[in-house]
Formats: structure tokens, sequence, C-alpha cells
């Protein structure tokens, strides 16, 4: 039987879904970016990206919010859900991870995640054009 913190990630996936999967969010795409190895003919390392399908749901800070130091004006708050479109779980996401959401690419600020005894049910994430 299922306990109260699987049906409150279940209900978070539910409402975060696509609408064209019954839910209220639209798709979205985490990326991840990391350096690779070292590569001495080019001096450098190769960006590796991580790319998640997931879901979610963006909505703007309130005037109130918007400190101009933490909260910048333009900065949107975009809830994910904790079950990518494949069906397995979301990575929580990091400090200058990418997050493509409805033709606009932003740059994760702050996560916060919603975290009920150690069962990731969602994530609250400040995020910046």
């Amino acid at each position: 039987m299922a306990d109260i913190y699987d049906e409150a990630k279940a209900l978070a996936a539910e409402m975060l879904a696509p609408v064209s999967q019954g839910g209220n969010g639209a798709e979205l795409t985490l990326q991840r970016i990391t350096k690779g190895e070292y590569d001495p003919a080019t001096g450098g390392a190769a960006d590796i990206v991580q790319a998640y399908e997931g879901s979610g749901f963006r909505e703007t800070y309130s005037q109130r919010d918007i400190d101009g130091t933490v909260i910048k004006q333009g900065d949107v708050k975009i809830l994910i859900s904790p079950v990518l479109l494949d069906g397995s779980e979301t990575p929580q996401p990091q400090s200058q991870d990418r997050v493509l959401f409805v033709g606009d690419q932003y740059t994760v600020q702050n996560v916060e995640p919603w975290n009920y005894a150690g069962v990731a049910v969602g994530f609250s994430v400040q995020a910046r054009k």
C-alpha cells in the first residue's frame, strides 16, 4: 500500500504533467553541463550535456518577492515534476543547470526540493534568463 509521501509524489507528477497528458504543465528539458576529460590536442575539455525530458509549470514572482539581489526582476519560479516523461525519477536540479521551457532558456539559480521523508515529490526552481 502506498504511503502518504508516495501519494503526494503521484499527485505532483499528475498535476505537473503536460496538458497533452492531462496535467496542468508543459514539457521542459533540464540540462546539466559538465566538463569532459582534458584533451591535450585542443588544450581544453569538451562540455558534456545531459538532458532530462520532464514537465513543469512556470509562474512569475510577485513584486513584493523581488528584492533585486536574490530574486531579480524577470526571474521565474518553475515547479518541476518528480517524474520524467519516460517515467523515471527526475534528478534534483542544481545551480547552473539550464531549463528549456516553452521556447525560453533559463539558468537555475536556486532549488528548493519538496522532500518529505526522503521522497522527492517535486522541485521549486528559481530560474533566470
